[in-house]
């Protein structure tokens, strides 16, 4: 695997096991060359056969604070919007359909896109101190990196609906008890006991990780690249309605959206 990562932290830890981040200070942001390496990160990995497990941490403040947010402006081009959309969908897509086991250990806010990195991993680690939330509909948009899809495959449809129509913001408590983190544990235990999960993984055989990973992601793998094509299209159109263009510049005005009324 390429060790030239320009926006990412990768190394190897125990053995059979990688360790990634976002190496995007402070909040590890996600931007399009972020995007872009985690893309190709995902992709790479299938093909690197003494890779068992991949951790995939957090920063020193966060696991990723979602997008960066002077992108956004750009998106109301509708062929920037497409290529940016395109360029998330490579990301995320390679992320479900990896067959080798990624392990979030989530530290402070996992937010946005952040969230939907999570989603797509296999097991989710949270420390008390995360803080998780989908927050793209105050901002005049929605989860364009197949966040509903993933949302409503851990959780029922209307409790996915709450938490997409608020942008609600979850404890790692709360997160917990709706299924969308597997653990939590202390900040100090973190690390520790995401290690201790990718080692028993690594330990096993790969072929047979990597089976069971298509028996039990297929048919949701198929599902979710149709998902992908018509949010796509969505995603384009949502960024050149009002509502997009008025989220934005209140959030940077330090103010409450003033809606469109259509």
């Amino acid at each position: 695997m390429r060790t030239d990562w320009t926006a990412l932290n990768v190394h190897q830890g125990q053995p059979g096991v990688l360790h990634l981040q976002i190496d995007n200070p402070p909040l590890g942001l996600l931007n399009q060359e972020v995007r872009q390496e985690l893309g190709s990160f995902f992709q790479e990995l299938g093909a690197v056969i003494d890779v068992r497990c991949v951790i995939f941490g957090s920063g020193k403040r966060s696991f990723c604070a979602g997008a960066d947010l002077k992108e956004y402006p750009l998106r109301f081009d509708p062929s920037v919007a497409r290529a940016h959309v395109e360029n998330a969908h490579r990301m995320i897509l390679a992320l479900v359909e990896c067959d080798t086991p990624v392990i979030a250990a989530v530290r402070g806010p996992c937010m946005g896109g952040g969230m939907e990195l999570a989603l797509g991993c296999s097991y989710r680690i949270a420390a008390r101190s995360a803080t998780f939330a989908l927050p793209e509909v105050k901002r005049g948009a929605w989860p364009g990196t197949g966040g509903c899809a993933l949302l409503t495959r851990l959780v029922s449809p209307s409790i996915a609906k709450k938490l997409l129509y608020t942008g609600e913001t979850l404890t790692a408590r709360n997160a917990c008890d709706l299924g969308l983190v597997d653990e939590v544990v202390d900040d100090e235990a973190l690390d520790v006991r995401a290690s201790e999960l990718a080692a028993v993984i690594a330990a096993q055989p790969r072929t047979s990780i990597a089976t069971m990973a298509q028996l039990v992601d297929g048919d949701f793998r198929a599902s979710f690249r149709a998902h992908l094509r018509y949010e796509a299209e969505r995603f384009v159109h949502a960024y050149q309605l009002p509502a997009a263009r008025e989220g934005y510049t209140a959030f940077f005005e330090k103010r409450e959206p003033r809606w469109p009324q259509a």
